[in-house]
């Protein structure tokens, strides 16, 4: 089970405690620590992860019975050499299909971000040499003027919740 949660208005602390209640019951965020590599759970829910991401206003929330990782960006004009140094081969390749739009780079951004973050291991690697395993269960979002993207062990749902 994968609950995906976004909002303009709310910060990750409050989107937080909003999911854990819708989807697991839980009246309050429990205590958090970090491993060893600095991604959030809970000692005392095992079985409950989540991760967080914002941009902007924006804020997006995964909680799971397994590992997830998430990550929103506002859609924005960054330096233009930007993608070739952050995508690999395959993803500037169809990053250059997009006709190079900053749209199709956040699309590809967040979904090698939100691998990252399911992972647990964060950017070990300069970003243009990694590669997401085929196989890899992630799901893209988009709205006006930003993109998202959630990995989990299973599909993440169709639609993300505004809250």
């Amino acid at each position: 089970m994968i609950n995906v949660f976004w909002s303009r208005r709310l910060d990750s602390s409050a989107l937080l405690a909003q999911a854990l209640a819708d989807s697991f019951g839980l009246s309050r965020i429990p205590p958090v620590v970090r491993g060893k590599r600095g991604k959030p759970w809970f000692p005392d829910f095992p079985d409950v992860h989540f991760n967080l991401s914002h941009s902007g206003p924006l804020t997006l929330c995964a909680v799971a019975d397994r590992p997830v990782g998430a990550d929103i960006e506002e859609v924005r004009l960054r330096h233009e050499g930007l993608p070739a140094y952050t995508l690999n081969e395959e993803e500037y390749e169809i990053y250059c299909r997009e006709k190079g739009g900053w749209d199709a780079f956040y699309t590809l951004w967040t979904r090698k971000e939100a691998w990252c973050k399911q992972t647990g291991e964060g950017l070990l690697l300069p970003p243009s040499r990694m590669v997401i395993p085929e196989g890899t269960l992630l799901r893209s979002y988009e709205g006006a003027l930003w993109r998202a993207a959630v990995c989990g062990g299973e599909y993440p749902p169709e639609e993300a919740t505004e809250i």
